[in-house]
Order: structure tokens, then C-alpha cells, then sequence
């Protein structure tokens, strides 16, 4: 394996036994994307990848931290591909835009929960949310994107064949090498737990032996899970910060939910004490080795190490790869086990808790909503919205929600005035005006106080996607005739008073003027008779209209 430049980009060359290849990478991934921006890398990628028409094979990905540009064939095939994706990203196609953008809303990825519990609304977590933004990007958004993060000094190269192909030209503009996104988490305690189906998990120091860790962890839950599950799988994903990400999720077998979750919690506490078998750690350490050998053969670990040079890493060579992983211990892998056991994020079925295995609930709601005016909900004056000028929170029913004005990650607006608030830790707060008094004037607030790049134009709904109003329970109309009753039994109390002091005033009238005491008495009769009246009659309609 050999280190070059090419045209000022990184590189690193080396020797295949199959077919050559190559790759452009740049450090450039969805976790760089502000929530308001979600999507945005992977219309470049589409973008500048249209029409090339390429006669290799050819592939492109947007992955976390990194977005590359592969391709499989001969050196001139390879010069081709290459060069006309360095010349895309000069001078986009925008023309096409349009076009692409459309194939690339039809082909959303999917999306995994566990990275917004963890990292919230921002960074890695912004993968769990979809590409809201994508209909509003416009030709600057991708100008300033692509000036941003595909330059060459945020670029890295990697060549698996015997010499550089001749004519390749990687003519891309100076710019600066971009540090690792950041990685923060809204986890208060750890391990913690969130309902949402069956996975796990965990963010550990990258190395070796957490490579064996999870391969040993794959081989478990397969063991212990496959009479439960269609499907498991575990991945291990290094980042550029120094740590990685271990991944399992497992897809239950129908009405099987629970027994696998209770397979995965049994799996992680086994591994936590100190369960881990020296034969099986052994054998995975061997099929590695094996793995790398095979992958240096093919090139395959030059992405890896190309990935690596954008991340001020050296270039590891094989022998000191197989030298890091030989040297993986039994009792190394259960001290990466268990600090992998209490930074683990438990994912488990709807309606299901993990308290009994000692995990904690993630946070799903705000400690509190910031003082501010309040806007009681339509029909229901348990709901609450609260504005001011800290931010904009909801309460009622169990559920307390707010969004700072200074973190909010993302502001939804659709025409007919509906806005949902996502804040960076990814409470959600919406401000529907269909559902609070008043709230039209919250909507104004809102639209003056967030900032335009925060803002995502969502298109028109449908009125029936509107919220409205919950209908009251259907128990509770005898409840509102008993008090109809009431209110009516008082108003023909006050009415007929009313009534008996004005007769008595005009029997009297001959003799004696009314005195002061029987006009007031006469007035608050009849004033409160009516409003007993209306009170009545209103609870009555509505009591009919909630019913029908």
C-alpha cells in the first residue's frame, strides 16, 4: 500500500488480485446536515452523478460522515467516472434539479430511531428524520453546500490496481478540511430505553477489540434469538471522533415480540458480567484475520483507510492490523462489553418497559415549559399552549413539550397556518390554530422569531389531515344534560322570582312607587334567570353536536 497525491487530494494506492477499482470520498455525511437541510448531500451526490453515463460499474453513498463516488472497470473507465464527477461538482448540472431532485424524493432511505433518542435532533440524529427539506432546496442551498464540503482539501482518493490511470484529473477547488460532526447525546443516564421495536445500541472508544466485540455479540443474538426473530443483524460502524457505533436489531417473529426482546436483554446482561466464551473469542479473531487478509487481496481496505487519512489517521498496513486483532483477549472484550452495557440504548416493543431490567426511560417530554402567555385548547381546557419569550411549549394530558427559541432545530409550516417546532433535543412541540384560542397570534410569534434557514414550507393538507378538536367521550353527554338540568332548574328559579317581584311591583303601584331594593332585586332575577337560560341551552347544543 502506497501514499500519494493526486491533483493535491490524499491517496492511497495498492495491488488487487480482482478486478481494479476506485473511490472519491469526501467527509462530508448526514450527520453535517442541519435538520432544516436533511437530504441535502444525497442531491449532490444524485446530481452530479446524472448523465455521467459511465461505462463501469459505478455506485454512490452517502453514509454518516462520509459521501464517496465507486467505481469498478478499466483505467480509462475509471478516468472517466471520476473526472466527470470532479467536473459535475464545478459546475453542477442545476438544470436537471428538478428531474433528479423528484428521483431522489422517490427513493427516501430508511430511516433508523435509535440515533434521535441518543443524539436528539442534530448530528447523528438527524438520520431518524425524514427529507422534509428536499422540495425547498434550491440551486444557492446546493451551490453554498458543494462549495462548503467537495473541495479538494476535504477529499480523499483510493486505488486498488497497480498505478494511477492515466488522464485521471481530480480538478476540484481549494477549500478546508472539515472536523468530525459532533457527536452530543440527550441521554441523561445511560443504559436507557424507549419503546419502538426490538435493538439495541451503544457508542463506545473505537479499536480492536470492540471490532471482536461485536462480531462475538452477532454471533449470540443469532444463537440465542433465531428461533425468535426472522431476522438479526449487528453492525460495528468507526467514526472519525475516535469512538464507534455498535448496532443490533432483530425483526420478531410474529406475536414474538416480547420473548425476543427478553432474548436480547438476557444476551447484553450475560456479556455485561463477564460472559463471554475465550473459544468463541478466539474463533472470531481468526475469521477477522482471515477477512483482512481477503480484503487486502481485493483493495478492500482502502476505503477504510482512505476514510482514515480525512481523519488525520495513519495508514495501517496489514501486519499491524493482524497484530492489533491477534493480540484481542477474552478478558478485553468483557471489559469492551461492559462499558458498551452502560452506554447501551435499549430499544423495545410498543407498550413495553425495560425498568424491570434496570433501564432507564429516555427523556420523551421537557422538564418544564417557559413562563409565557396562555392559550387554552378549544373544547378542551385541559390543553394548554404557552408562549413567550423563552420559547413555545404545550401541556395537558400527561404531556409536557417545549422548544426554546434559541434550540430549535427545525420549524414546519404548512399554508393553512398549522406549525410544528423540532427542538434540537427532538421534543416536538405543535401549534395548531384549530386546536387553542388564540394561538394565530403564537403562529405570528413563531414566524417572526425563527430564523428563514430554520424554516421547511410543507404543502397544502387535506382538511382532513387538519387537526381538530377531540370530540367529547361519548359517557360524558348524561353528565352534561344532569348539568343542563340544573342550569335549568336555577333559571326558572331566578325567572319566576323575577316574575313575582314585578307583579307584586305592579299590584303596589297604585299606592306605593317600587322602591329601590325590588328594582334591584327585580334586575339580578332577571339577569341571572337568563344566563342560567343560556348557559343551558348552549350546553345542550353542544352536548348534540359532540354526539353527532
Amino acid at each position: 500500500m502506497r501514499r500519494l497525491e493526486v491533483d493535491g487530494i490524499p491517496a492511497v494506492l495498492a495491488p488487487v488480485t480482482g478486478p481494479a477499482h476506485a473511490g472519491l470520498v469526501f467527509r462530508v455525511g448526514t450527520a453535517d446536515e442541519p435538520l432544516a437541510r436533511r437530504g441535502i448531500t444525497r442531491l449532490v451526490e444524485h446530481l452530479v452523478t446524472d448523465g455521467l453515463g459511465a461505462t463501469g460499474r459505478t455506485s454512490w453513498t452517502t453514509g454518516p460522515e462520509h459521501t464517496w463516488f465507486h467505481v469498478q472497470g478499466s483505467p480509462a473507465e475509471t478516468t472517466e467516472f471520476l473526472t466527470g464527477v470532479c467536473a459535475a461538482l464545478r459546475n453542477p448540472p442545476l438544470d436537471r434539479l428538478a428531474t433528479v431532485r423528484d428521483l431522489v424524493r422517490g427513493a427516501q432511505p430508511e430511516r433508523d430511531p435509535l440515533p434521535m433518542w441518543r443524539h436528539g435532533a442534530r448530528g447523528f440524529g438527524v438520520v431518524s428524520y425524514p427529507e422534509w427539506a428536499l422540495p425547498g432546496l434550491t440551486e444557492e442551498h446546493l451551490r453554498e453546500w458543494i462549495a462548503r464540503w467537495f473541495t479538494r482539501d476535504n477529499a480523499a482518493l483510493w486505488l486498488a490496481g497497480d498505478e494511477v490511470p492515466e488522464g485521471l484529473r481530480l480538478d476540484l477547488p481549494a477549500g478546508a478540511r472539515q472536523s468530525p460532526p459532533p457527536a452530543a447525546t440527550t441521554l441523561a443516564a445511560t443504559p436507557a430505553w424507549f419503546a419502538g421495536g426490538v435493538g439495541w445500541d451503544t457508542v463506545i472508544t473505537r479499536g480492536p477489540g470492540a471490532a471482536v466485540f461485536a462480531n462475538v455479540l452477532e454471533r449470540r443474538v443469532h444463537r440465542e434469538l433465531r428461533d425468535l426473530t426472522e431476522h438479526s443483524r449487528t453492525e460495528y460502524v468507526p467514526r472519525s471522533d475516535g469512538t464507534a457505533r455498535i448496532l443490533t436489531v432483530a425483526d420478531p417473529l410474529p406475536g414474538r415480540a416480547e420473548a425476543a426482546l427478553g432474548g436480547l436483554v438476557d444476551v447484553l446482561a450475560a456479556v455485561r458480567a463477564g460472559q463471554i466464551d475465550p473459544d468463541e473469542v478466539a474463533a472470531v479473531v481468526k475469521l477477522t484475520c482471515e477477512g483482512l487478509r481477503d480484503s487486502e487481496s481485493r483493495g478492500a481496505r482502502l476505503p477504510g483507510q482512505a476514510f482514515n487519512l480525512l481523519a488525520g489517521r495513519e495508514v495501517q498496513t496489514l501486519e499491524e492490523a493482524l497484530a492489533e486483532v491477534r493480540a484481542v483477549t477474552a478478558a478485553e472484550v468483557a471489559r469492551v462489553a461492559s462499558e458498551a452495557y452502560a452506554a447501551g440504548l435499549l430499544m423495545v416493543p410498543s407498550g413495553s418497559t425495560a425498568e424491570w431490567a434496570g433501564y432507564t426511560a429516555a427523556p420523551a417530554m421537557s422538564e418544564a415549559v417557559p413562563p409565557g402567555r396562555v392559550h387554552r385548547g378549544r373544547r378542551d381546557r385541559a390543553l394548554r399552549l404557552i408562549s413567550g419569550d423563552e420559547g413555545v411549549g404545550v401541556t395537558g394530558h400527561g404531556v409536557v413539550a417545549a422548544v426554546r427559541w434559541d434550540s430549535c432545530a427545525a420549524l414546519l409550516a404548512w399554508p393553512d397556518g398549522g406549525r410544528r417546532l423540532i427542538g434540537e433535543d427532538a421534543v416536538t412541540v405543535r401549534v395548531e390554530p384549530t386546536l387553542y384560542r388564540g394561538a394565530d397570534r403564537v403562529v405570528r410569534e413563531i414566524d417572526a422569531r425563527i430564523p428563514q434557514r430554520l424554516r421547511i414550507e410543507m404543502p397544502p393538507r387535506d382538511r382532513d389531515h387538519i387537526p381538530q378538536p377531540e370530540p367529547a367521550p361519548r359517557d360524558s353527554g348524561p353528565r352534561r344534560y344532569v348539568t343542563a338540568a340544573v342550569c335549568g332548574v336555577l333559571a326558572l328559579f331566578f325567572l319566576s322570582g323575577g316574575l313575582w317581584i314585578l307583579v307584586q311591583s305592579l299590584a303596589g303601584a297604585e299606592t306605593d312607587n317600587p322602591r329601590g331594593e325590588e328594582l334591584l332585586a327585580l334586575a339580578g332575577s332577571l339577569v341571572f334567570g337568563a344566563l342560567f337560560a343560556r348557559y343551558c341551552w348552549a350546553t345542550v347544543r353542544e352536548s348534540d353536536s359532540r354526539r353527532g
